[in-house]
């Protein structure tokens, strides 16, 4: 049976389970290649998880995505496909997958991202072990070739039942997709305005995201790296816009609480941006003199952290740049030791 989506032009393939536990969901747009990688370590994780549902959102590749996904099926790998007929846009594509999962929880999956062997496992057990309004991830940089240690022990875990201590141990990575599992029933159950408002932002995800932690209960962080993010440096110059202004703008209406939008924005400064902007100085060489340092004052003057974690960045040179960066590292981990006294 084939149903339309909400957005009237993606076809959906095959009936979705009865209420599965988890939805794991990957929207994907032509990277046949790392959706490969992602599904031959999924694929054995699966393998008898009843309890959980494969999801693809295919964005209208015109790649071989279409032929990688059939042979996947011919070998047995069970899931829900959503076909789009045009190209609706990764947010709205995010925005499909919470929408059109099955699931009480929906995990949306970066199709460049990756998953250690056994830890889909250990995510149905503590999914199973109690009710979360969120699950935070802890992940690192997956770089092409490297060998994922599988998980030899059950996940360090910490059980959080207050928005602002998430909130201090998760805030900018809250807007790393892959991260997060969603208690999506709870979600909708609760006011919120309609999620495809952030469609063009490049932050859609936060839509959901936000209003778990706005009516937050209960969470868990988990303390190992289950997940490593891929090295995606498609954002360019644009980041910068959608991490400063943009993402100010959408936490302070999404999230609306002044202390959990402090908490965010103020990761986003101290942890965030002195990593990107070093890097993104140093590979665009000065960022060939398009700084974008107006589009970060616009959206940080009033704050001091800017002139002291992210402004030096954009006016030192490079070697500087790095022992700055260095001692911006540094004082984060005495930050987080001490409580974080700094992001409140």
């Amino acid at each position: 049976m084939s149903q339309l989506s909400p957005t009237g032009h993606s076809l959906a393939q095959s009936e979705p389970p009865r209420t599965p536990l988890l939805t794991l969901a990957i929207p994907t747009f032509n990277r046949s290649r790392d959706l490969q990688r992602l599904l031959e370590m999924l694929a054995p994780q699966l393998a008898g998880q009843d309890s959980v549902e494969l999801l693809i959102s295919d964005n209208a590749s015109t790649d071989g995505t279409p032929a990688l996904l059939e042979s996947f099926r011919r070998d047995g790998l069970k899931f829900r496909l959503i076909r789009n007929d045009l190209n609706i846009g990764p947010d709205a594509n995010f925005e499909q997958c919470f929408t059109q999962a099955a699931g009480k929880y929906v995990w949306i999956f970066g199709d460049d991202d990756v998953i250690i062997p056994d830890a889909l496992s250990a995510i149905v057990k503590l999914l199973t072990s109690d009710e979360f309004d969120l699950v935070h991830l802890r992940g690192r940089r997956y770089e092409e070739g490297t060998a994922l240690p599988p998980l030899e022990r059950p996940p360090k875990v910490e059980i959080i039942r207050d928005a602002e201590t998430f909130a201090l141990r998760t805030h900018v990575f809250l807007t790393f997709i892959t991260a997060n599992i969603i208690h999506r029933e709870r979600v909708l159950s609760v006011p919120h305005p309609p999620f495809s408002e952030l469609n063009g932002s490049n932050l859609g995800q936060l839509g959901w995201t936000y209003t778990a932690l706005k009516h937050f209960r209960k969470g868990a962080c988990v303390l190992d790296d289950l997940i490593y993010a891929g090295d995606d440096d498609r954002g360019g110059y644009l980041l910068f816009r959608v991490f400063g202004p943009q993402l100010k703008t959408i936490t302070e209406t999404w999230l609306a609480k002044p202390e959990l939008v402090r908490i965010v924005m103020n990761g986003t400064v101290q942890v965030f941006f002195p990593d990107y902007v070093l890097r993104s100085k140093l590979r665009a060489h000065e960022f060939n003199g398009k700084s974008p340092n107006h589009l970060l004052q616009s959206a940080f003057a009033s704050n001091y952290r800017y002139y002291v974690y992210v402004y030096p960045l954009l006016k030192l040179p490079g070697s500087l740049g790095r022992g700055w960066k260095f001692l911006c590292r540094i004082v984060n981990r005495l930050d987080k030791a001490a409580g974080n006294p700094l992001l409140r």
